[in-house]
């Protein structure tokens, strides 16, 4: 009886965390991007959510997620609520990728092809949410293999078709001797990744996709 009744409890956490959409945001770092939500840029050559400077354009997207986290499942993928029209029709994720080979760092990436673009060292099935004391505030973290203190990190990019678009995307790194050379050539901010509840429905066309 216990264990059926475990097993309830269970399904029906899962079902609330998937009824619930959120969105990624800054915590710490500069006065541009501290508190900020992380939006999607198409003049980043990667799917990196991030955060650029105001004045904001409002077709640059929340980038919205769903959960399949509960306290009887804390391992949890991230899922990508589509903010756009005729959304692909396969599921894509938010993940960390290797893809550009700097040691012990992973860039937080989206995609519709995990295999296709980001291939086995893409991580995205293991993220933990780890609840703080404080009223609704989740962090967002990821065992790696190895160990170690892993940390979010913002790391400025100028893209766009001039160069002239600023861009502070997130990092998980672990410094190491490996890539204190690479480290030392970005301009950067120490963070932290939450994720917050998103209060409005999707509306592709308000401002940020969603209405608030």
């Amino acid at each position: 009886m216990k264990f059926t009744t475990l097993l309830t409890l269970c399904a029906t956490a899962a079902a609330q965390a998937a009824q619930t959409d959120y969105f990624f945001r800054f915590a710490g770092g500069n006065a541009i991007i501290n508190g900020q939500r992380l939006r999607g840029n198409n003049s980043i050559s990667y799917y990196s959510p991030g955060v650029t400077r105001p004045p904001y354009n409002p077709d640059d997207h929340f980038m919205r997620l769903s959960t399949n986290a509960s306290a009887c499942s804390p391992a949890a993928v991230l899922t990508v609520v589509p903010t756009h029209p005729h959304p692909p029709p396969v599921p894509g994720y938010y993940g960390l990728s290797d893809k550009e080979g700097v040691p012990d760092a992973y860039r937080l990436v989206y995609t519709y092809r995990v295999a296709e673009d980001y291939g086995a060292g893409f991580r995205y099935t293991e993220w933990q949410l780890r609840r703080t004391g404080e009223a609704g505030r989740v962090l967002l973290r990821y065992p790696v293999a190895g160990g170690g203190e892993w940390k979010w990190i913002a790391v400025r990019e100028m893209s766009g078709g001039a160069g002239d678009v600023e861009k502070w995307v997130p990092w998980y790194v672990k410094r190491s001797a490996a890539n204190a050379a690479k480290l030392a050539e970005w301009d950067f901010e120490s963070v932290d990744l939450e994720l917050v509840q998103a209060k409005g429905g999707v509306n592709s066309q308000a401002p940020g996709g969603v209405d608030e």
